[in-house]
């Protein structure tokens, strides 16, 4: 049966446009213009307004979700005519997912969620350098900036800048600043973490890991134009990353810390305000043992 259930709530699912407009069924609006109708059910222009959809493609976007909105409706109608909405296992999924639906949404609302999480930057070192242990690189990371030019000369010229004792961004901005130059400027990477799988084609990669610290690549050419790099310093696997590399990760990791702890108290205050009643089989024959608690 709960295989089922799950079967229908992930049809439920696939039809997402049921999700969006309260089931598929909507009733008409009097001062909104139906850009679909089945029977007594309408999709209107302010449904469609919602989707908020006016970029390139709107349109061929907006006609797909029409469309499928009448497939949606006209099965969905039908399964109200055959009786489905009262069988047994529907009505236990659709409650189940009303169920968790809700409890999702009063979570949030209580404890905020994780997206939502601020946390100032002295919490998330904090929180790093207790544990820094914990993130270990699984692979070898590179903090790397690199340029891309469309032809050799312009390379040549911003590489010969930097060794010349120009700093990097400076090197960047004075080449912007020369029309010609900035034209063949194609790409702008500055002091970026990549893996070996982020960062191609290959031969950067090993171009990259071939520099000492703080070190100028030669100008090398690729199918995509001619790049410079500068390495700004490589972890290997096993070894504590820089902190900017998992910023994001402890931020995560704090979010979550920070809704387990939240939860906890919510459940302990929710067992203070309500009456709660346990009864379990004992396994000595002599009955069931209840517990409760009671709030005040």
């Amino acid at each position: 049966m709960l295989h089922r259930n799950r079967k229908a709530v992930c049809w439920i699912v696939s039809l997402g446009v049921l999700s969006t407009l309260g089931w598929g069924c909507s009733h008409d609006h009097p001062h909104a213009r139906f850009v679909a109708r089945v029977d007594g059910s309408s999709l209107t222009s302010e449904d469609l307004a919602a989707l908020g959809d006016t970029g390139s493609g709107g349109s061929s976007r907006a006609r797909r979700y029409v469309d499928d909105w009448v497939i949606s409706e006209l099965l969905y109608q039908e399964a109200i005519r055959t009786g489905i909405p009262q069988e047994d296992d529907v009505r236990k999924a659709i409650d189940a997912a009303k169920r968790e639906l809700c409890i999702s949404a009063y979570l949030n609302r209580e404890l905020g969620s994780e997206d939502t999480a601020a946390f100032t930057d002295v919490a998330l070192r904090a929180c790093f350098d207790s544990s820094a242990a914990t993130f270990a690189l699984r692979e070898d990371v590179i903090n790397l900036s690199y340029t891309l030019f469309s032809e050799r000369d312009a390379a040549n010229t911003f590489r010969s800048r930097v060794l010349r004792g120009t700093a990097w961004t400076e090197a960047i901005r004075q080449s912007g600043k020369d029309s010609l130059t900035r034209s063949k400027m194609l790409r702008v990477v500055d002091q970026q973490y990549f893996t070996h799988a982020s960062l191609y084609p290959d031969v950067l990669w090993k171009l990259a890991r071939s520099l000492g610290k703080d070190a100028v690549s030669f100008v090398v050419k690729t199918d995509e134009g001619y790049y410079v790099l500068e390495n700004h310093g490589i972890k290997h696997q096993g070894a504590t990353p820089d902190f900017e590399y998992v910023k994001s990760e402890v931020r995560h990791r704090l979010a979550i810390a920070q809704r387990r702890m939240l939860y906890e108290q919510l459940l302990r205050t929710l067992h203070t305000r309500h009456t709660v009643e346990i009864s379990v089989d004992s396994t000595d024959q002599s009955g069931a043992e209840t517990t409760s608690s009671k709030g005040g």
